[in-house]
C-alpha cells in the first residue's frame, strides 16, 4: 500500500513540474530588473524615470513627461521647445543624429544659473550616464522598435503677394507696382486690362526649397465662391517666389478677377484663400479692371 501512493505522488509530481516552464519575468540570482533592456528603453528605466520623474517634476506635473517609455519618447523627439533660452537657439528638445541642436542635452550640461541644470532638484548625471544618451541622439534617437523617426511635416505656406504691370523691377521695386493702388487692404487692386499683370508669390515649406514645391497653380475667376475659375500654371521666379502672368486684355475692363494659389509639398495640397477664408481675405486676393 505504501508503495503505491509513493508511486502516486511520483506521478503527481512529474506531471506539475513538465507542465510548469520558467517565469519570464524572473531575474537571474544577482542580476537587476532591466538589466538586458537598450536603447531608449534602457536610458528611460535607468536614467529618466528614477532620476527626473520625480513628484512636482517630471512625472505628469509637466513636460517632458517620463512616466511611461512612450511618454517620454513623444514629448522629447521633434517635440517644440517651451522654456527656450534667450536666443531661442533651439527648435527641438530632441534632433535626431544632432546632439548640439537637442535642447535635452543643453539642459544636463548648461551652466546657466537662469535655466539650472538637469536633474533640477537632484545630483547631476554622470559622464556616463551623459554619454548614454548623446549616443543614442548621435544614433538617430530611434524608438523602442528600432525605428529612426522622421522629421515633421507642416503643410506649406502662402506667405503674401505683391502685383506689377509687366515684368519686376528690381532695382525699383515700386517703380510699377500695382498691388498698392488697392483703396483698403482688404478690397480689390487695380489694373489695366491692357497691361500683362504679373503676381509675385511668396511661399514656403518647412522641409522642401521653395523651387520645389510642386504643382504650383494660380486658378482665377469673376466670382468669389470660386467657381467658373481658369488654371494658371505658375513657373519658379528666384528665392522664395513664384510667379504668373496675364497676358493683356485676358480679362475685361469693368470686371473684377479673384484668384487663389494652390500647391503641394510631399505630404499636403493647400488652397489660399479657399471657401472657408474670411470675406476680407478674398477680397484681398482679387483685382478689379479698368
Amino acid at each position: 500500500m505504501r508503495s503505491i501512493l509513493y508511486l502516486a505522488a511520483a506521478v503527481v509530481f512529474v506531471a506539475c513540474t513538465s507542465q510548469t516552464g520558467s517565469n519570464p519575468f524572473d531575474v537571474p540570482p544577482g542580476e537587476e530588473p532591466g538589466a538586458n533592456l537598450t536603447g531608449f528603453a534602457e536610458i528611460h528605466e535607468r536614467i529618466l524615470e528614477p532620476k527626473c520623474a520625480n513628484p512636482a517634476c517630471h512625472d505628469g506635473t509637466f513636460e517632458p513627461d517620463f512616466r511611461t517609455i512612450e511618454g517620454s519618447y513623444n514629448t522629447l523627439v521633434y517635440h517644440p521647445v517651451v522654456k527656450n533660452d534667450e536666443d531661442r537657439s533651439y527648435e527641438y528638445r530632441v534632433v535626431p543624429g544632432e546632439v548640439e541642436q537637442s535642447w535635452l542635452y543643453n539642459r544636463l550640461v548648461t551652466s546657466n544659473d537662469t535655466l539650472g541644470q538637469m536633474p533640477l532638484y537632484g545630483e547631476p548625471l554622470s559622464n556616463q550616464e551623459i554619454k548614454q544618451i548623446t549616443s543614442w541622439i548621435e544614433q538617430g534617437a530611434k524608438g523602442t522598435d528600432g525605428t529612426v523617426p522622421l522629421p515633421p511635416n507642416e503643410v506649406p505656406n502662402f506667405n503674401w503677394y505683391v502685383a506689377f504691370s509687366g515684368d519686376v523691377n528690381w532695382s525699383n521695386w515700386d517703380m510699377n507696382r500695382i498691388d498698392e493702388t488697392r483703396t483698403e487692404w482688404a478690397a480689390p487692386f487695380a489694373a489695366d486690362a491692357s497691361d500683362t499683370i504679373r503676381l509675385l508669390l511668396h511661399m514656403g515649406d518647412d522641409l522642401l526649397p521653395t523651387s520645389n514645391l510642386q504643382n504650383v497653380v494660380i486658378y482665377s475667376g469673376p466670382h468669389d465662391d470660386y467657381s467658373q475659375m481658369t488654371a494658371n500654371p505658375a513657373t519658379y521666379f528666384v528665392g522664395d517666389y513664384w510667379t504668373v502672368s496675364f497676358a493683356p486684355n485676358t480679362f475685361d475692363a469693368g470686371d473684377t478677377t479673384y484668384f487663389r494659389v494652390q500647391f503641394s509639398d510631399d505630404a499636403s495640397t493647400i488652397s489660399s484663400p479657399d471657401q472657408e477664408s474670411p470675406w476680407w481675405y478674398v477680397d484681398h486676393c482679387s483685382f478689379y479692371l479698368f
